[in-house]
């Protein structure tokens, strides 16, 4: 497989073109843009470029394809782009192979039992990507949908029960409040709880985080509510939403959330969104609720069965 390409691995200054197959890709799946260049350095610094990620070029030097092998909470994440007109080639399986023999080094240099799985996510549109990940093994753990809520027009404005206020996070004042109160509202299931160090690398990156967009709901002093935004290249994306237990079903989830649509209007977003686990139905229901509405069904696959 891959014997008519030329493999090589990618460097910061292909992050142009690699954005540009990244978007055509978004094209074909769900009919419009869906990457974030900055994504693509913020993966590119988590692993060892030399070994972990691969571009593709064709004869012309045009480029067909990428894949990387990303860190990932329960193994080792594939992520795998083909580019429209190469679907019924043998680009993607062979790019499935080639991650999976990366992957399967990884996981035996970790050697932690439990991170011993392969996980990809497919678009499922992408039925010909779908087709060759079950052909190797995999199967479909979760659905995870990406809601959309156009901003244009005239939004409401959040309402709160007396007691209750609104205000944005203060750096190094709330951090670990903040942290504190998502590992103690979401229910993590199967999933261990992050850590306040890996939690503040992710959600507070540099490139990414604006105090500005952190909105918390209090009571007194006492933080009951967060909601935790970033503004990228033409939608504002909520993170984290997250509210106390005993504060649940009082309106602050939705007064959180208004705030957050506003806020994102105002720098001149078109569109929210986020991402929902469709086992989580009463969440997609209350962002529907919301005026949010699905845009985008990934599918997360997932191989178990590798022996290493």
């Amino acid at each position: 497989m891959l014997e008519q390409y030329i493999l090589r691995p990618p460097t910061v200054q292909d992050e142009d073109e690699v954005y540009n197959l990244l978007i055509r890709c978004d094209m074909r799946d769900v009919g419009f843009a869906d990457t974030e260049k900055k994504d693509i350095l913020y993966d590119w610094g988590s692993i060892d470029l030399a070994k972990d990620a691969w571009l593709v070029q064709d004869a012309q030097g045009t480029l067909r394809g990428y894949a990387a092998c990303l860190p990932w909470n329960e193994g080792v994440r594939l992520v795998i782009y083909d580019d429209p007109g190469t679907e019924s080639t043998d680009l993607y399986p062979g790019l499935l192979a080639l991650s999976e023999k990366r992957a399967a080094a990884i996981i035996h240099e970790l050697s932690d039992p439990k991170k011993r799985g392969l996980y990809t996510h497919i678009s499922d549109s992408a039925s010909l990507q779908k087709k060759w990940v079950e052909g190797a093994g995999y199967s479909i753990k979760k659905f995870i949908f990406n809601m959309h809520r156009d901003l244009t027009g005239v939004l409401p404005n959040p309402e709160l029960s007396t007691g209750f206020s609104l205000r944005t996070a203060v750096t190094g004042q709330d951090d670990r409040t903040i942290h504190a109160l998502v590992q103690e509202a979401f229910d993590w299931r199967e999933r261990e709880a992050q850590s306040f160090e890996m939690w503040k690398e992710f959600l507070m990156r540099p490139d990414i985080y604006n105090e500005n967009l952190w909105f918390l709901a209090v009571k007194g002093s006492e933080v009951i509510g967060i909601c935790l935004c970033f503004q990228f290249t033409d939608i504002g994306w909520i993170r984290q939403l997250a509210v106390k237990k005993p504060f649940r079903n009082l309106g602050i989830g939705r007064a959180l959330l208004e705030r957050a649509f506003l806020a994102f209007q105002a720098l001149g977003m078109k569109k929210a969104g986020l991402a929902v686990e469709s086992a989580n139905p009463n969440a997609i229901h209350f962002y529907q609720t919301a005026g949010m509405v699905k845009a985008v069904q990934l599918d997360e696959y997932v191989n178990e069965n590798t022996v290493f």
